[in-house]
């Protein structure tokens, strides 16, 4: 394995993702994704930008090309090896059900429980200590249905870092949350890029938190994919395509 390999969480290589979607180009993607860095994916399709989250997640296996996650090559895994590998990752959106049938408490649990070998109460007990560290302030006991949009975005955060996953996917975590949330969850999420590497869509809901915390902005569209070394970068650019959604975003 090339050196260049060996410092990466996450290296592609000419990759397209899988996908159903019949209406949209997918440009080939190559990107290096370090430990202590934020990678956003921005562009004017969403659809299409989760067509590559799940690819750099690992979720699905690439179509054309090569993706490498923790220097493990995805079109080789077996059921398998793939389940163990998948427990070093913590994937948290936005827009994902939570179980409603579990309280709060449980809903964090339940990986911990699948992936590791630890007792009931220990379990519970490091449940807890997330909720704590991420200043959750309802009832474990209460369930999904009986807490507001911010607080159930801790909650699928907690569960997401539970396994104390490398890598972190982010499926649009600013999803329905007003300005004061978006900057409470901003200043949350900061705190987690010691140490892992974290992945998302959906930041330009919220540009302070990208010019505050991304490393790496990746343009994509259905013609080009863009690397972009933070934002500032991303902001100063003289394409067209990357201006025009600026122009939508921060007008």
């Amino acid at each position: 394995m090339n050196s260049k390999a060996e410092r990466s969480i996450i290296l592609t290589e000419d990759a397209v993702p899988y996908t159903t979607e019949q209406n949209l180009e997918f440009p080939a993607l190559d990107c290096q994704v370090d430990s202590s860095s934020l990678t956003c994916l921005v562009g004017p399709h969403r659809a299409q930008l989760r067509a590559y989250l799940l690819m750099l997640a690992g979720i699905t296996k690439p179509e054309q090309g090569k993706v490498e996650i923790f220097g493990e090559e995805m079109s080789e895994l077996d059921q398998l090896a793939w389940r163990k590998f998948r427990c070093q990752i913590g994937y948290h959106s936005g827009a994902a059900p939570l179980l409603s049938a579990q309280h709060a408490l449980m809903n964090v649990m339940l990986p911990l429980l699948y992936h590791a070998n630890l007792s009931f109460r220990e379990t519970a007990d490091k449940a807890r200590a997330i909720l704590t560290e991420l200043g959750c302030h309802f009832e474990p006991t209460l369930y999904p249905t009986q807490l507001n949009s911010f607080q159930r975005s801790q909650l699928a955060l907690a569960r997401a870092l539970i396994l104390d996953p490398q890598l972190l996917i982010l499926d649009v975590p600013f999803n329905d949350l007003g300005a004061k949330e978006r900057e409470k969850m901003g200043a949350v999420l900061g705190k987690y890029k010691e140490n892992r590497a974290v992945c998302m869509i959906g930041g330009l809901q919220y540009t302070r938190f990208l010019e505050q915390h991304a490393t790496q902005i990746i343009f994509v569209s259905e013609h080009k994919i863009l690397n972009f070394m933070g934002w500032k970068s991303f902001l100063h650019t003289e394409d067209p395509d990357v201006n025009e959604l600026l122009s939508v975003i921060l007008s």
